[in-house]
């Protein structure tokens, strides 16, 4: 009888232990040196076969979602006029002060040609003023879309739950957040809830119920994403999913198609971003960062488990400093009597980022955080001009640019349009000596070549042609590394990101990190999309909020 009494007092200070903070923060230092020790041991031949690290779990039986509809989200919180916390957090910017447009040649002066056409790089700039005010920004929902297959067995889900707890520490009571796991099938275990403190321990007691078993169906844990952003009653002015996966999806090149088709089918929903993390060596890079394309969302290449936070936030920091919205951008030649065959030869990016009609080129951004500049990039072919033009003719407007940008919390649609004016000299006369190329202009104009380089490098690499893809990333770090903004922080950053791309460039080192890390950086170039992992180009393209959120995670992680 004693015995069992021992026992038992045993058994329940064991579980008061495992429910203390403090041992759960040791117990989580101890799983992240464990698991990093044991990749760092670990020896790959040939293709990385799959990881399993920590214990084997005990069988459970995953709930099954008979829910046929999602409308039992949560109501979102109702503005109170005499709340001065809620006037504050609906409070509105001016967005004629906060929003600012450009176009911009290389130079303001150009000399006409009677011999040939010229081509020249156009620069557009939306960018945004930086508000950190507290309170100011707008409430958010996302759906959290999470791989438990076979794979995420031990450390893996184990670090993912610590993340998504750390996660629903850092949203605020007028965000709601929704947890969907996918294996072979999919199931949503939590609908939107506000997270507050109410609610708080029924989001994380189903976070920390997770439990990993069976294949990977992506395009299952979509389907109820979008049923969840569809179906509900309310909304917040914000709406993202994010996405993660360590695996491919079984249907593999049916997947991408299956995804796009269920966008296009529901168009007409809500504004909203996807997100994707691609988890370790075994996920799917062309896959991941598809499905973040076709939502105007980032692609996360997490090479270390145990980064996984840093990339998270660095994501909310995005949501939560959104400032506009459904933005669209139109940018057009203005023909003349000057130049009456003005035309846009190529923007970059491509079909991917751009469409084209009539001459006219377009382009959106789902969600625009504040303290950010977007630049595009287009080459404009300025036609042969034989004339000689009087004083009167030597100013002239060459391209237009059109924006409109939906306000969050509000209805109002704010719409801006700017203008390109050069000024022109006569082929007979001499240019002002004073002109000082702009460095933006350069800098971006090399940024969108970078990433077209690195996507033509990651195709040869595709084929098993490592050495062509060396060959021309080495030409354009040599053209690039001679350049006049070589010193440039943006340049900087692009010769180390091609020097690392590099170095990767070879079968094994490729299949194993290259192709993911490769993935990442075109898409992170070509759209100025945030990299928080990267030792090189971590800054160029997050905002303040962002890079203050991944700092203090990082600063909490070395505490353990």
């Amino acid at each position: 009888m004693g015995n069992k009494n021992s026992t038992s007092n045993q058994q329940q200070q064991l579980q008061q232990q495992m429910h203390d903070p403090q041992m759960e923060h040791l117990q989580l230092k101890y799983l992240r040196q464990n698991y990093i020790q044991r990749e760092a041991s670990t020896v790959y031949i040939g293709k990385p076969q799959k990881y399993i690290p920590g214990p084997v779990e005990p069988q459970r039986k995953r709930k099954i979602d008979t829910v046929e509809k999602y409308d039992d989200d949560e109501p979102i919180s109702v503005i109170d006029s005499n709340d001065s916390t809620t006037k504050q957090a609906s409070a509105k910017i001016n967005p004629d002060e906060f929003f600012n447009l450009s176009l911009k040649l290389k130079y303001d002066t150009f000399q006409i040609n009677s011999a040939s056409n010229t081509v020249e790089p156009l620069l557009f700039t939306l960018k945004t003023l930086s508000t950190q005010q507290q309170g100011s920004r707008a409430p958010i929902d996302l759906i959290c879309v999470l791989d438990v297959s076979g794979s995420m067995l031990g450390s893996k889900l184990w670090l993912l739950q610590d993340t998504l707890t750390y996660l629903v520490e850092l949203l605020g009571d007028d965000d709601r957040i929704s947890i969907i796991e996918f294996s072979d099938s999919a199931n949503r275990v939590t609908p939107l809830q506000r997270v507050t403190e109410i609610n708080k321990p029924t989001i994380i007691a189903a976070i920390k119920g997770l439990f990993a078993e069976g294949g990977t169906m992506i395009t299952e844990g979509m389907n109820r994403a979008v049923r969840v952003i569809k179906e509900r009653k309310y909304k917040n002015a914000v709406t993202s999913v994010f996405l993660l996966s360590d695996g491919q999806d079984e249907l593999k090149t049916e997947a991408i198609e299956r995804i796009k088709k269920l966008f296009e089918a529901n168009q007409s929903i809500d504004n909203f971003t996807v997100h994707s993390f691609g988890y370790g060596r075994d996920h799917d890079p062309n896959l991941m960062s598809s499905i973040a394309k076709i939502k105007d969302g980032n692609f996360y290449f997490v090479q270390e488990v145990d980064t996984v936070e840093e990339c998270f936030v660095d994501a909310i920091g995005g949501l939560i400093s959104v400032v506009g919205q459904n933005v669209t951008i139109t940018i057009e030649p203005v023909k003349s009597e000057i130049f009456p065959n003005l035309e846009i030869k190529k923007a970059f990016g491509g079909s991917d980022l751009w469409k084209e009609m009539n001459g006219t080129y377009s382009t959106g951004i789902s969600q625009l955080p504040s303290g950010k500049s977007k630049n595009y990039i287009l080459e404009l072919l300025i036609p042969k001009c034989t004339k000689t033009l009087t004083d009167q003719q030597k100013e002239v407007v060459i391209a237009k640019a059109l924006v409109t940008i939906k306000i969050p919390n509000s209805s109002e649609v704010w719409k801006k349009e700017c203008e390109l004016k050069i000024k022109l000299v006569n082929e007979d006369e001499e240019l002002p000596q004073q002109q000082i190329a702009d460095k933006d202009l350069f800098s971006n104009y090399y940024r969108v070549r970078s990433a077209e380089i690195m996507m033509e490098a990651k195709k040869l690499a595709e084929k098993a042609d490592y050495e062509g893809g060396r060959k021309i990333l080495q030409n354009f770090k040599e053209e690039l590394s001679k350049s006049a903004v070589k010193d440039e922080p943006m340049v900087k950053g692009l010769l180390d990101d091609i020097e690392t791309t590099i170095k990767e460039m070879q079968p094994k080192v490729y299949e194993e990190v290259g192709q993911h890390r490769l993935a990442q950086q075109v898409i992170s170039h070509m759209e100025e999309k945030s990299n928080p992992c990267s030792a090189n180009s971590a800054n160029l393209y997050s905002n303040c909020v962002q890079q203050e959120m991944v700092t203090k995670v990082r600063s909490k992680k070395s505490q353990f």
